[in-house]
Order: C-alpha cells, then sequence, then structure tokens
C-alpha cells in the first residue's frame, strides 16, 4: 500500500509555496513546516497518462483534506521516468497514524486508489528532507520558475560544515551577482545516505544553460577555478540533472 503522506524522491524540503514553485512565503506567525516528505516515483513510460489521472485524484483530496500545498516536479534531464512529488510535513508526529487523505478515501477507496498507482511505476523511493534557509536566495519580483538545476551531492565525512560554509561564503554570493532568483540547499535525513546534500537553482529559461557555467559569468576563468576546486576537495560525488514544475499537478 502506498505511503499515507506520500504517493509519490527528490528532492526537496521546501516551504509554504506561494504563487509559484519554491517560493517561501508564511502568513505573519504562522510556522514553517519543519520536513518536507519528497518521493520520486518511476513511472511506466506507457502508463504516464494513468498516472497523472491518479494522481490528480490524490491532489484534490489533498485539497479537501486541507493540505496547504503540493507540489510536482518532472526530470527533464536525466532520468525522464521520473516523477517528483513534495509536501509538507510540521512534526513527525502528524504521522502516527491514517493521514486526513486516507481518511477521506475510506480504506476501501484508499486501497483501490494505492492499486491504480502501483500498476504505473517501477520503483519509489521516499525522503524526509529539512531545508537550510540561511542558504537561500529568493527574488520575489522574478517570474516564478518553471526550470531548476537540480545537484546532488554526496559529501565527504566530516565535510559536512565545510561544506555548508562553503555555499554561504563563497558559492552563494556569486549566485547573487549572477542574477539567480531562487537557489534552495536541502539537506535529506531520512532515506537517502548520510551527508547528501541537494542544490537547486532555478533558470530563467532553457536559454540560459547556453551562456556557460554561471560562475563564469560573473568571475574570471581562474576565479571560477578556485572556488570549484574547494568544492570538489568536500565532495565524493555529485550528479546533476534538471527538473521541470508541473504547475498542473501542483497547488
Amino acid at each position: 500500500m502506498l505511503h499515507g503522506r506520500g504517493i509519490l524522491s527528490i528532492l526537496v524540503p521546501l516551504a509554504v509555496l506561494y504563487g509559484g514553485p519554491l517560493t517561501l512565503c508564511f502568513a505573519q506567525g504562522e510556522a514553517a513546516p519543519r520536513w518536507t516528505d519528497s518521493t520520486t516515483t518511476k513511472v511506466v513510460p506507457e502508463r504516464k497518462r494513468e498516472f497523472e489521472a491518479h494522481l490528480r485524484e490524490l491532489i484534490a483530496a489533498h485539497k479537501r483534506a486541507g493540505t496547504s500545498w503540493f507540489q510536482t516536479f518532472e526530470t527533464f534531464a536525466g532520468d525522464t521516468t521520473e516523477y517528483t512529488t513534495l509536501m509538507p510535513v510540521m512534526m513527525f508526529g502528524d504521522l502516527d497514524g491514517p493521514s486526513p487523505v486516507a481518511k477521506a478515501f475510506g480504506e476501501r477507496g484508499w486501497e483501490l486508489l494505492s492499486r491504480k498507482f502501483a500498476r504505473c511505476y517501477t520503483a519509489r523511493n521516499s525522503q524526509y528532507v529539512t531545508p537550510h534557509r540561511e542558504l537561500e536566495i529568493h527574488d520575489a519580483s522574478e517570474a516564478a520558475p518553471v526550470y531548476w538545476v537540480q545537484t546532488r551531492s554526496l559529501v565527504a565525512q566530516g565535510r559536512l560544515g565545510a561544506y555548508l560554509g562553503w555555499l554561504r561564503d563563497d558559492y552563494c554570493p556569486v549566485l547573487k551577482k549572477a542574477g539567480v532568483a531562487r537557489f534552495r540547499v536541502l539537506q535529506p535525513v531520512f532515506g537517502a545516505p548520510s551527508g547528501e546534500i541537494i542544490t537547486m537553482r532555478s533558470l530563467k529559461n532553457l536559454a540560459e544553460i547556453d551562456s556557460g557555467p554561471v560562475l563564469n559569468r560573473v568571475l574570471s576563468d581562474e576565479q571560477a577555478r578556485e572556488i570549484t576546486s574547494k568544492a570538489s576537495a568536500l565532495l565524493n560525488s555529485s550528479n546533476t540533472t534538471l527538473i521541470r514544475w508541473r504547475g498542473d499537478l501542483s497547488y
């Protein structure tokens, strides 16, 4: 049976999304979610339409149940069979017992929807992640981005603090100079290898990639190499993909 709090992992602890994907916006006095349920599903290619139809059923149920937001991303460059869904988790205690969505469907209805989903995918991975909001970039004047560069990095043992410091002191300031509108740093805690960090950088459009590496837009080649070499010394591996926000499967 599918997980009661998230049928569909990347990525990504994000706060309440308002006016577009990955936009932090909380009402005054409103607590930000401490966790995000991020679930990545590898969908059978010929069942994509069926999968999306069932996903719309799930999204509608989440709206009725009062879930504050629900986001869907589709891998654009990488494993293009992947969909990632994100939803907020205020506290882990909220996961005890059946979810409001499962209650809304009823035991029989929830089991039926779970079986429908199961026919559509070959693998599914759920993570619970937390954001490093102190490292975020958010320019509200920019239009809500559709395309994002996502990098999953495995930090060398004992170097996590140094890597987060590199992001804060070396990388983020250059992104701001380069005009990057949105940037997120996400740390999976459950369901991922220890030391994994996910970064997400927004693109104005795909044509932005044609202008070359983002660091080289504001730095000399030597300065850019110096910054990237610092990070390389702190990482065991990294993998970069392009993902696309599916506004029609989000709210």
